[in-house]
């Protein structure tokens, strides 16, 4: 193994221990009938946003579901600190492996005492800023939720936002900043302050790439553990994409699917000759 290889895997693979822990820690609760840790957080927020607007009208209120609820219902309590545990969670098992690339950078452009460092700092500057913009995505969804009646309008409306926002050059320069990574300062102070504006950065351009698709999972009453599996399916396969002119145009993951069917192909060709034949 090569020494680039060799670190390759020295970040990848904690990287990726970390996101398997999170999504098992919100799909096992579900698989045993309760409440996930983390996976309803976001919706928890949204729904809980909303039922200020409607408490003010007094009465009853609309939940989720579209029926009419008593206003006790809409102010349930949940602890501060379960939302940030729970965003914590979404936030590892969602977007932990996006930050791999820009890990990998510090680590191998950062001295070897300062390594550690470099790499907590830019974790630290990416937790923080994916956060600040799930606060602003969770009063997207609050605000898109109240106007549009029922659950599924809103959502209707959400998968349009994302549509929309895939077709725009905004989207194209969000996936190339992305994969640019500045040179970091080799020691003191100068070092610190860039390893946290790479992760900030990191994670700024990760979040404008993202965030349409990500609003839609806080959108459904329902299945909303099952559409962040496919959101984050669709958010890692763009990592495949190579750089491209910005430009009108809906994006889709062709790499990822082209290297999955190719796969597919070789595993599939090459199974019955692994066979050994009888002497």
């Amino acid at each position: 193994m090569t020494p680039e290889a060799h670190q390759r895997r020295r970040i990848r693979r904690p990287v990726l221990a970390v996101t398997v822990v999170a999504w098992a820690a919100m799909l096992v609760p579900e698989l045993l009938g309760s409440p996930p840790v983390g996976a309803s957080a976001g919706t928890t927020l949204a729904r809980e946003a909303e039922s200020v607007g409607h408490a003010g009208h007094g009465g009853a209120g609309l939940s989720s579901t579209g029926l009419d609820v008593p206003e006790a219902v809409h102010w349930s309590y949940t602890p501060p600190w379960g939302y940030v545990a729970g965003w914590g969670v979404m936030l590892a098992a969602m977007m932990a492996p996006l930050l791999i690339p820009a890990l990998r950078h510090a680590y191998t452009r950062s001295l070897a005492g300062r390594r550690g460092r470099a790499v907590a700092l830019v974790t630290v500057a990416y937790a923080v800023t994916w956060t600040a913009g799930g606060v602003g995505l969770v009063t997207l969804a609050s605000v898109i939720r109240t106007p549009t009646g029922p659950p599924y309008t809103a959502l209707a409306a959400g998968i349009a936002v994302a549509l929309m926002w895939q077709a725009t050059p905004s989207k194209q320069r969000c996936l190339n900043r992305r994969a640019r990574h500045p040179p970091l300062a080799a020691f003191g102070r100068a070092a610190d302050v860039d390893a946290l504006r790479l992760g900030g950065s990191h994670a700024l351009w990760c979040f404008g790439s993202c965030w349409a698709l990500m609003l839609v999972p806080l959108l459904v009453p329902a299945w909303h553990l099952g559409l962040m599996v496919v959101v984050t399916l669709w958010v890692w396969s763009e990592q495949l994409e190579r750089p491209a002119v910005p430009g009108w145009r809906l994006r889709a993951p062709v790499r990822a699917l082209r290297v999955a069917r190719a796969r597919a192909r070789s595993l599939r060709e090459s199974g019955p000759s692994s066979v050994a034949a009888p002497v």
